[in-house]
């Protein structure tokens, strides 16, 4: 089934609205090994990943929309972009809006990209996001060629790219449970293990938004452990991660960024890649 082309432009506002509460930051924070003092105490800030949480309402509404004809049992997340714009503290109420940015065609099958603004009570943004959505199809061959061309690109790139710094984090085996509860992306491939199997899958799998929130976790290191430093986080998800792997994040650049990012798990497959992180 290909996607309705004539949704691209249509905009979507949420009528729920999230009150931010300390708990609710706390448990994202625990769930993603984001250990820092900022998110601790009277007047802690919410993880800037959270975003993820608050937004997920926002993101449905397009790809729930029975107009655009979405197979969302072969949906899954390509890449993500987030720009951090304002600091979210407990009470903060936020509201969503998002939008169908674009539909296009890809080697196995379609992305459709979503855009999404978040405010608070105050009327102030505090994210942008974009979010492209893999529906997997048929493999389209003419394709093939041109996507070869851009990943050899890329990697040459990398390869005479300046190293930056380096960090390791382990999945922990029930990584993608306290995930799920805490971002509130209860997919079943991430949690039962027979649904998984039947996507393809050798077992359940790490959100990849978790997995961008260690890449955050470790740009955040190198920002002096201040998280309103990591102004824009954009990756690109390439493998699955399953618990129990061993993440290594490589990025390249000046040392005190931007930098390009990457991960890899210890059987040496790219999982994430393309990434960009910049930093105040």
């Amino acid at each position: 089934m290909v996607m309705n082309r004539a949704l691209i432009g249509k905009e979507y506002t949420s009528k729920d609205r999230f009150v931010v509460t300390a708990e609710a930051a706390r448990a994202y924070a625990l769930a993603t090994n984001a250990t820092f003092s900022a998110y601790e105490g009277q007047n802690a800030i919410a993880p800037p990943m959270f975003g993820v949480a608050f937004t997920l309402s926002a993101l449905g509404m397009p790809m729930f929309d029975p107009e655009l004809g979405a197979n969302m049992m072969r949906l899954v997340h390509g890449d993500q972009d987030m720009r951090f714009l304002a600091a979210v503290k407990p009470g903060d109420v936020i509201s969503a809006t998002s939008k169908i940015e674009n539909i296009v065609d890809k080697t196995m099958g379609e992305v459709i990209t979503i855009g999404i603004t978040a405010k608070n009570q105050r009327g102030a943004s505090v994210l942008q996001a974009s979010s492209g959505l893999f529906i997997r199809g048929a493999r389209k061959k003419e394709n093939i060629a041109a996507e070869r061309a851009e990943r050899d690109a890329e990697e040459a790139e990398w390869e005479v790219a300046t190293p930056a710094w380096s960090s390791t984090v382990t999945v922990a085996a029930d990584q993608s449970v306290r995930y799920a509860d805490a971002s509130g992306d209860r997919n079943p491939i991430h949690l039962d293990p027979e649904v998984a199997k039947m996507a393809g899958l050798p077992a359940i799998i790490l959100h990849g938004l978790c997995t961008m929130a260690f890449v955050h976790n470790s740009c955040v290191r190198q920002a002096g452990n201040d998280p309103l430093r990591v102004k824009r986080l954009a990756v690109r998800f390439n493998r699955p991660v399953l618990m129990g792997d061993v993440l290594t994040i490589d990025a390249r650049g000046a040392a005190t960024g931007p930098w390009n990012i990457r991960v890899k798990n210890d059987s040496n497959v790219v999982v994430l890649k393309s990434g960009l992180a910049e930093i105040a």
